[in-house]
């Protein structure tokens, strides 16, 4: 059963290189025969199918949903795919939006692997045992092909800062060590202030202090070309238009040494682009693209969701959502070209923003909302006579 949803499904991507076909997925993972090894709870499992698995979790991280995880994914598509009538008048906004993006996060992962797939995991529904080895297979690419991202980021980013005319990365930045960066450096401090906020010395100060509380439902100085400087309802003025966001895109699709080229400079076949079947700019790309600059620029030196009051999940959906409704989708078109050397694009909608609302802190995607909702009256109202734009 398909849930209904007002926003249609991404285009499917090709598989993951070297990655088994959703059939041999389907009957190897049950299989008895082939060659075996243990795994960590003395149960066989096939290297091979293990292997493929982990293929896909690579894909599914930059292209699915980085931060769900996998076995509230499968079980939630178990539900809306065997469950006669789903009760949506009785879910609140917020439970919609929940339900939402985990149906499309679920029709994402089993598209992208195949029918087979998704015909095995209903047929596994009270098998949780073998989904869990399943879903750990996936799980354990989606975690390693992460700290490959943030350890190639780690290494490059101070050179993608320091192309920029006039800046000046004093002090260095070390390329082996994070903990100078964040807010302890002028440079780094100014990329991640909140947009709304003068990037001076005591914005950072007042951060530091915890006075100025940053939250994942912040636009980010780094959203926005140098230059920029914000206006009362401007959040939506030159939106994406900074450098800086460019070159994390192409590093993590095309690799390091493309990430300063020209549009659609690409690595051949060995790009990560090319290993997970991308072939255009997705809403959650552009989601994945974003946790991973601000964590790239940040003081964490290990990986944790939550650093201080920000939030890298509530961050990525928040970025999701700007794209609600086929909403900014020039931005995409201009990361299609900028990636991909595409200015025509091969554009799709997502769905809303998931998480909880922050207390803490100013909540600028309410904002933006409220902006982008306004701003769309005005045209309706234009086209139906009754006003102007």
């Amino acid at each position: 059963m398909s849930t209904p949803s007002s926003d249609p499904l991404p285009s499917s991507n090709p598989p993951p290189e070297n990655a088994l076909s959703p059939e041999q997925l389907a009957a190897e993972s049950l299989a008895a025969g082939g060659k075996k090894r243990k795994n960590n709870d003395d149960e066989d499992e096939d290297p091979d199918v293990s292997g493929s698995l982990k293929d896909y979790g690579r894909a599914f991280l930059r292209l699915g949903d980085p931060f769900t995880p996998l076995g509230d994914i499968v079980q939630h598509g178990i539900f809306i795919e065997t469950t006669e009538e789903i009760d949506y008048p009785k879910m609140s906004k917020k439970e919609r939006k929940i339900f939402d993006y985990k149906t499309m996060s679920w029709e994402i992962l089993w598209r992208m692997i195949g029918q087979s797939f998704r015909e095995q995991m209903i047929t596994l529904k009270k098998n949780r045992k073998l989904r869990r080895r399943l879903c750990a297979a996936i799980g354990s690419g989606m975690s390693g092909s992460r700290g490959e991202d943030a350890n190639t980021l780690k290494k490059f980013v101070p050179d993608f800062i320091n192309a920029d005319p006039g800046v000046a990365l004093d002090p260095p930045i070390s390329k082996s060590s994070k903990v100078s960066r964040g807010y302890h450096h002028p440079v780094t401090a100014r990329l991640l202030c909140p947009a709304k906020k003068s990037p001076t010395n005591e914005t950072c100060e007042a951060i530091l202090n915890g006075i100025i509380k940053v939250t994942g439902r912040m636009f980010l100085r780094f959203f926005y070309p140098d230059d920029w400087v914000y206006e009362e309802g401007g959040l939506m003025e030159r939106l994406f238009e900074g450098h800086f966001m460019v070159r994390i895109a192409k590093c993590i699709m095309q690799g390091p040494s493309q990430a300063l080229k020209a549009p659609g400079a690409h690595r051949g076949n060995r790009g990560n682009a090319a290993k997970i079947g991308a072939r255009h700019i997705t809403p959650r790309l552009m989601g994945y693209f974003g946790f991973q600059a601000v964590f790239s620029i940040s003081s964490l030196e290990t990986w944790q969701q939550v650093d201080g009051n920000f939030d890298y999940e509530q961050f990525y959906w928040m970025i999701v959502s700007l794209f609600d409704d086929g909403d900014n989708a020039d931005i995409l078109e201009k990361f299609n070209h900028h990636v991909f050397g595409d200015v025509s694009g091969h554009l799709t909608t997502n769905v809303p923003a998931a998480g909880e609302e922050t207390s803490e802190g100013e909540d600028e995607l309410e904002a933006y909302e409220t902006l982008r909702a306004a701003k769309k009256a005005r045209m309706e109202a234009s086209a139906s006579g009754l006003g102007t734009v």
